[in-house]
């Protein structure tokens, strides 16, 4: 057998036995606050461990020799296990939202779910204000889950998940493949970033607190944005909020879409490598230049006062990038060049190795010294020179991994918007809403789907191709799709 599934079954048991536990949350929650949802939130908890359990015993059962599977693990294996690790997830916490929205069908529960582990932030559901507190901390939850990712809480919390050797990190994120480890150690590596995630989630509380919000509205408001993941649990998102709030939002997602590592590597006294690392000062230098043209826009084309032009602006922009999807003002209703502007950033997203969805910047930075190389030998045919990135030349294998991927995104965001629009959707909605999943950003361009307004109202088949890619997209499309070709299961 090319692939052990013995060995997935055995991998899958113990982290839907852990989500069971985290559905104790808002079980607790709305027992404390005696609202509706516990019952129904417990059940979630109950089917999440009886399927746990029961991979556990499949895997346990087929495994003749326990520890001859834990070293023949290979890259199949693991790129299976995070992509049905990810489903799994996916339906299981859809059921409470089926269960407790009357107006909201399975395909739209499922929607939400993959929207909020995804970290996309798009909703199916309206009137978020009266909606059951519990399932409102449910989404933002998942969320927080999916922003870090369940391989790197894995890792640090269950030891089962951890044989699998750094290739477990790179079934998730590419970043990890060809970037240096802070650490040698990889439960190490994924503790310190935990710590630095639920670090970051403090603090944007206490500051979202501080701009007078209530409790448990900045809990729910700092896992969306330290997730970089938007879904509110209000239907206004971000307006109406003080200026502070949307200052401190901008800050907070602009550090979650940068590297982790990098991050960490600085708060550990490394300054010079969080100074000097190409990415995160690219990242920075363009994000700052976007948000100065669209204030420019505002500031001469819509009469905005230059404080206000700057800070919605630079909310907007950071939260297009970082892939959060935040609602602060349509900006779609702007003027002609900010839209442009907002439709060209759309698919770029943020950093590698962070928790922001997209394309990701250093693969942007990658195909610019990529031209840049192509320009010199067209003039100096005879010169030895290579693309680069963070001063050190890029090897082929790295080079043919970035053109494969930005290759594979177009094809599948095409081939989503030719299905979404034989479902029924008008073209820039199809286009638009494709990307956005894809990108995990969460609002979409059209003249339905736009940040004005949810996805509420579409079909069974739209909720099902967004949903899977929503997941494609945040497990950057090639493990998803290599699990499902005939070469992954026979060659």
């Amino acid at each position: 057998m090319i692939i052990n599934i013995f060995a997935v079954c055995k991998l899958l048991g113990p982290t839907l036995c852990a989500l069971a536990v985290v559905a104790l949350i808002p079980t607790l929650y709305a027992l404390v606050s005696h609202t509706i949802g516990a019952s129904v939130f417990f059940m979630m908890a109950c089917i999440a461990f009886i399927v746990g359990r029961l991979l556990s015993f499949i895997g346990n059962y087929g495994s003749r020799n326990q520890s001859q599977i834990q070293m023949v693990l290979t890259i199949r294996e693991l790129f299976l296990f995070t992509t049905c690790m990810w489903v799994l997830i996916a339906f299981i916490s859809a059921i409470p939202i089926y269960m407790l929205l009357p107006d909201v069908d399975y395909t739209g529960a499922l929607f939400e779910t993959a929207s909020g582990l995804s970290t996309t932030g798009a909703t199916v559901i309206n009137h978020l204000d009266t909606r059951p507190p519990a399932l409102l901390l449910w989404r933002s939850i998942l969320q927080l889950l999916g922003g870090i990712g369940f391989v790197v809480i894995a890792v640090a919390v269950l030891p089962q998940v951890a044989m699998g050797g750094m290739n477990i990190f790179k079934t998730e994120s590419t970043y990890f493949e060809n970037s240096s480890k802070f650490t040698p150690h990889m439960k190490t590596m994924s503790i310190a970033i935990l710590g630095w995630y639920l670090g970051s989630l403090v603090l944007c509380t206490l500051a979202y607190i501080i701009g007078d919000l209530d409790p448990f509205m900045a809990i729910n408001a700092a896992m969306c944005t330290v997730a970089t993941g938007g879904m509110m649990p209000v239907d206004a998102s971000m307006n109406g909020m003080s200026p502070f709030v949307h200052y401190s939002a901008s800050f907070f997602m602009f550090i979650s879409s940068c590297p982790f590592t990098v991050l960490i590597a600085g708060l550990s006294g490394n300054f010079h490598k969080l100074i000097s690392d190409q990415q995160v000062r690219g990242y920075f230098i363009f994000t700052l230049l976007v948000a100065l043209a669209v204030t420019a826009t505002l500031f001469f084309r819509n009469n905005y006062d230059l404080e206000r032009a700057f800070r919605i602006s630079l909310f907007n922009v950071v939260s297009i990038l970082s892939s959060s999807g935040f609602n602060l003002e349509d900006f779609t209703m702007w003027n002609p060049l900010a839209t442009l502007i907002f439709l060209v950033i759309l698919p770029i997203g943020g950093c590698a190795g962070s928790t922001s969805g997209g394309m990701k910047f250093f693969r942007l930075q990658v195909c610019a010294s990529l031209f840049r190389t192509q320009l010199v030998k067209s003039i100096h045919p005879h010169r030895v020179i290579s693309p680069q990135f963070n001063g050190h030349p890029l090897d082929v294998a790295t080079v043919n991994s970035i053109i494969t991927y930005i290759a594979a995104y177009f094809i599948v965001a095409l081939v989503s918007s030719f299905v979404a629009t034989a479902l029924g959707l008008n073209i820039t909605d199809a286009i638009t809403a494709s990307i956005t999943c894809l990108s995990n950003i969460g609002p979409a361009f059209g003249p339905e789907l736009n940040p004005s307004s949810n996805f509420a109202g579409l079909s069974s088949g739209l909720y099902i191709l967004f949903s899977f890619d929503m997941l494609l997209g945040r497990l950057e499309i090639i493990p998803v799709i290599l699990c499902l070709t005939r070469m992954f299961w026979r060659n």
